[in-house]
């Protein structure tokens, strides 16, 4: 079967289209290939810089390999389909230009928290380096010293956050200014925004409520 869409990002077409390399399954939608995770997600999900866009999981036990155009789940044999950007576009600059210099009161301690939230606002705040202010010099140095402490697919995402290759909500963050998708992404949503926000990402508190509450968006990401 062909898949509906897959990330068009180098580190995973070269996994795709270079030798068979066998995977372990770490979950349902994830699967190890070296340090490298592959994310499957559903259709009409939100789709991953890591990702391929199928309807296939990935049972526990099962045969997993990729490589020569095609992956192999169990039974299931998976050809990627249309390539998806996972870098948002540079349009994005013109209608929410990149604010202050990036603050990075918190990134050591960021770095050194393996935990899951660290590592979502770490490849928030990496990603942001690149996107809003082009380091990408700095944002690869601090994905490749945080990279190696984090969970396999904290470190994969943030390896493409270095390269400014983000899930799709932030693009529609960055993009159309919408920050409803990113806040509903998963648990980690809000988490990405901050590192966001901490590197020089212009939110009006008074235009970009995240709540139904009376909570602006400045006391929330404290």
């Amino acid at each position: 079967m062909n898949a509906e869409s897959h990330s068009s990002s180098a580190l995973l077409v070269q996994l795709l289209l270079g030798p068979v390399r066998k995977g372990t399954a770490l979950d349902r939608h994830n699967f190890l290939v070296g340090d490298y995770v592959v994310t499957l997600t559903a259709p009409h999900q939100p789709r991953m810089p890591n990702g391929v866009e199928c309807t296939v999981c990935v049972p526990v036990g099962s045969r997993i390999s990729i490589g020569r155009g095609k992956i192999v789940v169990g039974h299931d044999v998976l050809e990627p389909g249309p390539g998806w950007e996972p870098v948002p576009s540079v349009g994005h600059f013109e209608i929410m230009p990149p604010g202050p210099p990036p603050m990075a009161s918190w990134l050591s301690s960021w770095v050194s928290d393996a935990s899951q939230s660290a590592d979502a606002m770490l490849s928030g705040y990496v990603a942001g380096l690149v996107l809003l202010h082009g380091m990408r010099k700095r944002a690869e140095a601090i994905a490749l010293r945080a990279a190696g402490g984090s969970p396999q697919l904290s470190g994969t995402l943030l390896r493409h956050a270095s390269r400014g290759e983000v899930p799709e909500p932030v693009h529609e963050l960055l993009v159309a200014g919408d920050s409803a998708p990113l806040l509903a992404f998963a648990e980690v949503g809000m988490l990405w925004l901050r590192g966001l926000v901490s590197a020089g990402f212009p939110l009006d508190p008074a235009k970009q409520p995240l709540s139904r509450g009376p909570r602006t968006l400045a006391s929330q990401l404290r």
